[in-house]
């Protein structure tokens, strides 16, 4: 079933495409640094989202037409397919709460040292996941967000 598999991950790049890379370009343009890497994220949150869709929708389908058609094979490889989905999301969802975690600490660790900087980049992380959460349903792919400060621009 990569036919499924094809289609869904097309069909995620071009939504990622349309709304993140207008957000992109966006950012890119107005040199707004965390559009322009919200966009990013929302391209590759919606590949991630059909990249998911397509092996859970082709693992059901191998699954019924296996089980219908007696072919174990076929069935084995939609169980394959499935499970491959649903460790994917679990691995997707453990990432997100590693970041918010180590967000929330940035803020926490920026507030207490009245670190403004620390704050805003925490804070600008946690922003783009909740957007992307909300564009994608669930599957998110995203970068924290690190303001370049005059240090890393003088190297």
């Amino acid at each position: 079933m990569d036919f499924i598999k094809k289609t869904a991950i097309i069909g995620g790049a071009v939504v990622g495409g349309i709304v993140g890379g207008t957000i992109s370009i966006i950012g890119h343009v107005t040199k707004i640094k965390i559009l322009d890497e919200l966009g990013d994220s929302i391209i590759d949150s919606t590949i991630l989202t059909g990249q998911i869709a397509g092996q859970a929708v082709s693992g059901a389908t191998d699954m019924v037409v296996g089980g219908v058609s007696k072919k174990p094979k076929r069935l084995r490889q939609g169980r394959d397919d499935l499970l491959g989905a649903g460790g994917r999301v679990v691995k997707n969802y453990i990432n997100n709460a590693k970041l918010v975690i180590e967000n929330s600490g940035e803020i926490i660790d920026g507030v207490k040292q009245r670190d403004g900087k620390k704050i805003m980049n925490g804070a600008k992380t946690m922003g783009k996941i909740a957007a992307v959460g909300f564009i994608t349903v669930g599957a998110i792919k995203v970068k924290s967000y690190k303001e370049e400060t005059d240090q890393n621009n003088s190297n």
